[in-house]
C-alpha cells in the first residue's frame, strides 16, 4: 500500500497544478490586455500557453528528475485524454458543432505534431536534435496561426481563436495572480512528480502507466475546465479549437522539452498499444471536424466509452502491435 503521504502528495499536486494555471490564465490575460495586447494575441498566446502549462512543467520536471516514463506517459495520455475525455464531457452539458473557423490549420497542425511524434519516435530514441525540430515546427505554426488570425481579424472575419470571457480580476489582483500561479505550478509539479514516482515505485508498476492515467487526466483539467466554460456559452468552435491547440502544444513543446534531457528510449508499450490509440484519436476527431459532425450526448457517451476502453487495454496489457503483426502474418 503506497505511503498516504505520496498519495496526498500526488492528489493535491495535481489540485495545485489546476488552480495555480487558473490564476496563471486569468491574471496573464488581464495584465496584457492592460498593457494594449489585443484578444488575438490573448487568445493565440497567452490562453493557449497557460492552459497547457501544467503539462509542459511536470513532463519537464519529470524528465529532468530521472522519470523520463512519467514525461512521455504524460504527453500521450494527455493527447488521448484531450480527446475522448475532455471533448466529451462539454458535450454532456451543452451539444455542439465540431467546425467552426480557423479549425482547417489547427487540425492539419495537431494531426502533424501526432505523426511527428509517432513516427519519429518510432524509428529513434528522443534526441535533443529531435526536441530542437519539434519546437521549430511549433514556432513556425504559432507564427502562422497569428498571420493568418491577424488579417481575418482585419478583415472583419472569424479568427477562430478561443477566447476568455470576461473583464477579468482588477489589474493589482493580477499582476499578483501572475507570479502565484507561476509559483503555484512550479511547485505542485514537484508534488506531483514526487507522489507519482512514489506511488509507482510501492506498488511495483512502471511510471509509464501513471504518466498516462492520473497525470494524464490530471494535467487536463485546465483544458476540461476552459472547454466547459466554451460549452456554457455555446461556442463549439472554441472548445475544439482549444483541444487541437493543446494538444499540438503538449507533444511539440512538451515534447522538444523533454527531449533536451535525452536520449529517451520509450518504453515498448508506447509502440506496442498507446501510440495506436493516440493515432486512433486523432483521427476521431479528424473525422468529426472535417464531416462538421454534431457532437452530442451520443457522440460523448461513445468518445467515453472509447476511453473506457483503452484503460482496461491498458490495464490487462493489451498490444495492438502484437495484434497486427499476427493479422499481418
Amino acid at each position: 500500500m503506497p505511503d498516504p503521504v505520496l498519495i496526498a502528495s500526488l492528489v493535491g499536486g495535481l489540485l495545485l497544478l489546476f488552480l495555480g494555471g487558473d490564476l496563471l490564465v486569468r491574471g496573464a490575460v488581464r495584465t496584457g490586455r492592460a498593457m494594449g495586447a489585443s484578444p488575438l494575441i490573448a487568445g493565440i498566446f497567452i490562453v493557449a500557453l497557460g492552459t497547457s502549462l501544467p503539462e509542459i512543467i511536470v513532463s519537464v520536471n519529470a524528465a529532468f528528475t530521472g522519470s523520463p516514463g512519467l514525461a512521455v506517459g504524460n504527453i500521450v495520455g494527455s493527447s488521448i485524454a484531450n480527446i475522448f475525455f475532455v471533448l466529451a464531457v462539454p458535450a454532456l452539458i451543452f451539444p455542439f458543432a465540431a467546425g467552426g473557423p480557423g479549425r482547417g490549420r489547427a487540425l492539419f497542425a495537431m494531426l502533424l505534431a501526432t505523426a511527428l511524434w509517432i513516427g519519429m519516435t518510432a524509428i529513434m530514441p528522443l534526441t535533443p536534435l529531435m526536441g530542437f525540430c519539434f519546437l521549430l515546427v511549433l514556432i513556425g505554426y504559432t507564427g502562422l496561426s497569428l498571420f493568418s488570425a491577424a488579417r481575418a481579424e482585419a478583415a472583419g472575419e472569424p479568427t477562430g481563436v478561443r477566447e476568455h470571457g470576461g473583464s477579468g480580476p482588477p489589474l493589482w489582483r493580477a499582476l499578483i495572480y501572475v507570479p502565484l500561479g507561476t509559483a503555484a505550478l512550479v511547485y505542485a509539479s514537484e508534488l506531483v512528480v514526487t507522489g507519482a514516482d512514489g506511488v509507482a515505485r510501492s506498488l511495483r508498476i512502471p511510471e509509464e502507466y501513471i504518466g498516462l492515467t492520473l497525470l494524464a487526466v490530471g494535467t487536463s483539467l485546465p483544458e476540461l475546465g476552459a472547454s466547459i466554460a466554451a460549452a456554457f456559452r455555446q461556442r463549439g468552435d472554441v472548445l475544439v479549437g482549444n483541444i487541437l491547440g493543446s494538444n499540438t502544444i503538449n507533444i511539440l513543446g512538451a515534447g522538444g522539452l523533454i527531449a533536451f534531457a535525452g536520449p529517451i528510449e520509450l518504453a515498448r508499450l508506447f509502440h506496442a498499444y498507446d501510440h495506436w490509440v493516440m493515432g486512433l484519436s486523432a483521427l476521431v476527431i479528424a473525422i468529426l471536424i472535417l464531416t462538421r459532425a454534431r457532437i452530442g450526448r451520443l457522440t460523448a457517451l461513445l468518445l467515453l466509452l472509447l476511453y473506457a476502453a483503452y484503460i482496461y487495454g491498458l490495464v490487462n496489457g493489451v498490444s495492438l502491435l502484437g495484434l497486427y503483426q499476427v493479422i499481418r502474418g
